[in-house]
């Protein structure tokens, strides 16, 4: 469709093309045919970024048709048109005053952070002349009270417009981009920019105010020297200059608004208040930044519906998992299929923020405002499972795909399989695994009552799967055939906790969730003797202690906690307390768990040494046999002749000591109706990160609870409160408590494990407080903000040291560089993820540093196997990987550079590095609420935070943009604790205490009366979910 112009722009356009001809030396050209060629063929060339393809380019703005432009010219009297001839006349602006040019006098108008200029704009707000919608303009720059979204994200459009014949006209050298004025600069290079405020209407207008928005010093406003509101009269201006300027690589953004009142003396229309805006940005890249720009404007998927019940279905064939399955399967696993009712009043939910005047609605809400006890606690949590199920269903219909092809598989299967490629399945984007099924429609059978073919995946590889589907579809198949694909999600893990809550129930499991009353009766005599494994636990008290009263076992029926705070041998205490189990109780049986493989694998590699025939790894058919560690095959479910997984009786896996599964793979063995006593301990790492009815999987029906003389089994659940919890889909199922793990609410809300004058009750908590991994500058934030200062440092000295006198230090003995980066955050293509590429380019810059450099005497060279790369968005992940292993050529040409892990947060939790670096990405206050309603990005997320930076041992490196980050509070105090131990590095630092005092002063001013019913202190509503955001499985928030 034609893009429609106003004749403002085709003026302006008309105007840059006037500056292009004199620039070439052809201004005084004429013959129209030519100017048609030169404007075609070389101007709208020239307004294209490099790199970009297309008619008008990728990003900038729509160019006009010559005759259009000509059109505007003419319109405004700067251009005379015949049939053959054009000639472009000279603007004659008239003034008020004839004054020269040397004579004119500018001064600098300086932004609202000056007293002036804050109570300037102070009185703009208290006079209540700006209305609420114009707050959008202010809203990017200037954290003001909270608006619904119609307002806060405003189009610009509106303020860029010319209203009552005043308009702006733009001078020099920039670039239009999706309504901003971008001026892309060389370090150290000086440009300026005119903006001229214009009346060209038939009646005077008055200038009362020029705000220029701008917490940068890139940009600086200079404008004409005049006292008080200006009068402009028809062909009257005003000038102001923006003066362009920047030592530093990044992204500067500033918005300029002109507020205005008039027209003057009409009959038509009386006088109002009216504003018109220019937004700008000072862009300055790095080579490799240019690089990494966006590929292509980012497009969000169409929501493609589900399949309709009225079309056929015809059903691929599954994998075969019956060979080897011999493990009883007695126990029913129904279906839990959500209810009708809830699936209707789903969007009222979800656009709801209190009460509701449907009485369905209320009554769903107040279930959900009930604090979790015994009596609801069936109910709350499958309501909530239930609701992020929907939320599930909705996010996923983001990766369906229109118009791709399959094509045979070229190995001879039976049955054959047909291959779909799926870009982001490598990254469980969408979390595609074997057994589950898809819908594809052929292109060419489009429309009502058509046949869908259900597919069922048999094979996952890099970037593609292979899928079985019916003869129907394989007798007509041809290669390249093209399909609309619909995927689905895996509901069994939803299932098994359905269930898991009912046998909760049903096992009368009160004692165990809900404790009051540890029964004191050990296992053993108080003065047993332990001889432990690992003999590093001995120097350790806390280590030793919670040992000792898990093999005692004096909680039972209440779970014993051991709460490990980043980097103190959570794990390993754990181990050890399984290994002595098994010791000193002869008759004990052990199910160990983690809601992670690599959780659950690292559990069997450290009890295998000392266990080797004790213990038995049971692994989930859906998992990829190569990603298994070899030291453990030898004790899993992998028949390595028959090649497939293998499932032993109930007999058999009954003579194994120690059982070891993913909490779901759990559900396997309940199914199997193991005796509810005979597993006398169930231990859980990594509990602070399963969702409550994800832990239950494990412990109701296989692990027997009585509140008696006898309270039989022991839960160990090991983790920390203050580091990532589960991860979800539904913000109302966040909101309602299903994001708080058992773990947690147990620290949290229950008398027994709260802390005392004297510390946690050792009989029912150790918190662990020894760190043997960072340094101790790297620790103390985390330390003092979440574990009270109790953390000690005891990692290796040479080993915590040995960055302290690193050559790019800002401050040598600091191990800790703050890189300030004012980068920008984009997006491209279909993909919803963020990326900043100038973030990323310094990351590679320190990555250089640290791995290309010749080490020093006495140090051995930095593998790339101990640095890591943190971000919390995927397409960052992507481009930062793109660099180390495509782009950087001494990158790239390193043997094992892709040892080096980029990965998120949740891919980092529970591992370390020697070396830690972190792009923050972050760089628009814009998408700041939308990463706190989805649990993304480290912009008000305390956890994400805390796990970032305490994977690093030796030396972190942190890149972000600090005019961003010291908004958040823990950001704010690491930027303070960086600045005064002379970490910072980068791009100016802002004045942090000025910042903070004008978002006090600005956050508090009335915005004028209510307009349709809206009052000054609205809720900050919930906006639209943006599910695209993650991916399903444990990698949703890597984005």
């Amino acid at each position: 469709m034609t893009k429609k112009f106003t004749r403002a722009k085709l003026r302006e356009t008309g105007q840059r093309f006037k500056s292009f001809l004199a620039a070439r030396g052809e201004d005084q050209e004429t013959n129209r045919e030519r100017l048609r060629d030169i404007y075609n063929e070389d101007f709208k060339i020239s307004l294209r970024p490099s790199g970009s393809h297309g008619e008008h380019g990728d990003f900038e703005d729509p160019v006009p048709t010559f005759s259009s432009m000509l059109y505007g010219m003419r319109f405004y009297g700067q251009a005379k048109v015949t049939k053959d001839k054009v000639k472009f006349c000279k603007v004659n602006h008239k003034k008020k005053k004839k004054t020269k040019q040397e004579d004119r006098v500018f001064k600098e108008i300086k932004p609202p952070g000056s007293k002036k200029m804050k109570s300037q704009l102070a009185k703009i707000f208290q006079d209540r002349i700006i209305s609420r919608e114009d707050t959008a303009v202010l809203s990017p720059y200037f954290p003001l009270p909270s608006l619904p979204p119609p307002f806060r994200t405003s189009s610009r459009a509106k303020y860029i417009r010319g209203k009552h014949g005043v308009d702006v006209e733009v001078e020099g050298c920039y670039q239009s981009r999706d309504g901003q004025l971008v001026i892309h600069l060389d370090l150290n290079q000086k440009v300026i920019l005119t903006l001229r405020l214009h009346n060209g209407g038939s009646y005077p207008v008055t200038l009362l105010h020029i705000i220029p928005l701008c917490r940068v010093s890139q940009l600086t406003f200079k404008s004409e020297l005049q006292e008080g509101p200006i009068t402009l009269d028809p062909g009257d201006f005003h000038e102001l200059h923006v003066h362009c300027y920047t030592s530093y690589v990044g992204y500067f953004p500033a918005t300029v608004l002109w507020k205005l009142q008039g027209p003057l003396g009409s009959r038509i229309e009386g006088p109002e208040i009216f504003h018109i805006a220019r937004f700008l940005a000072v862009v300055s890249r790095s080579p490799l930044a240019e690089a990494l720009k966006p590929t292509a404007p980012y497009r969000p998927n169409r929501f493609i519906p589900h399949p309709t019940s009225r079309s056929r279905v015809e059903d691929g064939l599954r994998p075969d998992r019956g060979q080897g399955y011999e493990l009883e399967m007695t126990l029913n696993l129904p279906k839990y299929h959500c209810p009708n009712n809830l699936k209707q009043l789903f969007p009222q939910l979800l656009k709801s923020t209190n009460f509701n005047h449907h009485s369905d609605v209320a009554k769903i809400q107040s279930r959900l405002k009930i604090p979790l006890n015994w009596k609801n606690y069936e109910e709350k949590l499958q309501l909530l499972l239930f609701l992020e199920e929907l939320q599930m269903e909705q996010d996923i219909r983001h990766y369906d795909l229109e118009s791709v092809p399959m094509v045979w598989d070229p190995k001879d299967r039976n049955p054959p399989l047909l291959t779909l490629e799926v870009p982001g399945v490598a990254e469980n984007r969408p979390s595609v695994l074997r057994g589950d099924h898809l819908f594809a429609i052929p292109n060419l059978n489009q429309g009502q009552n058509v046949t869908i073919y259900k597919g069922f995946v048999h094979q996952v590889e890099l970037d593609r799967i292979k899928l079985s589907f019916s003869p129907g579809l394989l007798e007509r198949f041809v290669n390249g055939m093209t399909f609309k694909v619909t995927f689905t999600f895996n509901r069994q893990p939803l299932r098994v906790q359905h269930r898991a809550l009912e046998l909760s129930r049903h096992h009368m499991l009160e004692p165990l969730l809900f404790p009051s009353n540890p029964r004191g009766i050990p296992l053993l005599p108080p003065k047993f003797q332990l001889s432990l494994y690992d003999r590093n636990l001995e120097s350790n008290p806390e280590q030793l202690q919670a040992v000792r009263h898990i093999v005692l076992g004096t909680s039972r029926p209440t779970p014993y906690i051991i709460f490990g705070p980043p980097g103190t041998g959570k794990t390993v205490t754990l181990v050890e307390a399984i290994k002595q189990v098994v010791k000193h109780l002869p008759d004990a049986h052990v199910l160990a768990c983690a809601p992670s493989n690599s959780a659950a694998d690292l559990l069997c590699k450290n009890l295998r040494p000392h266990l080797p025939n004790s213990i038995y790894r049971l692994l989930a058919p859906s998992r990829d046999i190569h990603f298994v560690p070899d030291e453990i095959k030898s004790c899993c479910n992998w028949d390595p002749q028959k090649g497939m997984y293998v499932y032993p009786a109930k007999k058999k896996l009954q003579e194994y000591g120690v059982l070891i599964t993913t909490l779901i793979t759990a559900a396997r063995l309940v199914s199997a109706e193991f005796p509810p006593g005979h597993f006398t301990h169930v231990f859980i790492d990594e509990a602070g990160h399963a969702m409550e009815p994800e832990c239950l999987v494990a412990i109701a029906g296989l692990l027997a609870v009585r509140n008696s003389d006898n309270p039989d089994g022991q839960l160990v659940l090991a983790g920390d409160p203050q580091q990532l919890g589960p991860v979800l889909r539904s913000s109302i199922a966040q909101k309602h408590g299903l994001g708080v793990s058992l773990l947690e609410r147990l620290l949290k809300y229950n008398p027994l494990y709260q802390k005392g004058p004297e510390g946690y009750d050792p009989q029912l908590v150790t918190k662990l407080l020894r760190n043997y991994r960072s340094h101790p500058h790297i620790l103390y934030i985390p330390n003092n903000r979440y574990y009270d200062g109790e953390l000690q440092a005891y990692a290796d000295q040479m080993d915590r040291e040995r960055y302290c006198q690193w050559e790019e230090l800002p401050h040598q003995g600091f191990p800790i560089i703050f890189h300030g980066v004012m980068g920008k955050d984009d997006r491209e293509g279909n993909s919803p993820s963020f990326f900043n590429s100038e973030e990323a380019a310094t990351v590679v810059f320190y990555l250089k540093k640290l791995l290309t450099s010749s080490p020093k005497k006495g140090q051995g060279r930095l593998s790339p196997q101990n640095v890591g790369v943190i971000s919390p968005y995927r397409k960052q992940v992507e481009k930062i990987y793109q660099c180390i292993t495509k782009l950087d050529k001494e990158l790239r040409g390193l043997d094992n550079i892709k040892d080096l892990k980029v990965g998120s947060v949740e891919e980092f939790q529970g591992q370390e590095r020697s070396v830690l670096l972190v792009s923050t990405v972050r760089s628009s206050q814009s998408f700041v609420q939308m990463d706190f309603d989805f649990n993304l990005g480290f912009l008000r997320n305390p956890k994400r935070f805390n796990v970032a930076v305490t994977r690093a041992k030796a030396l972190l490196i942190i890149v972000g943009n600090p005019l961003l980050l010291c908004q958040d509070p823990e950001w704010n105090t690491f930027l303070k604790f960086c600045k005064k131990n002379g970490g910072y590095t980068g791009c100016p630092l802002p004045n942090l205490e000025l910042e903070q005092a004008l978002e006090q002063q600005l956050s508090t001013l009335s915005l004028g009366p209510p307009t349709s019913g809206l009052s000054g202190n609205l809720p900050v509503p919930t906006p639209p979910p943006m599910p695209h955001q993650g991916c399903l499985g444990y990698q949703w928030r890597s984005t």
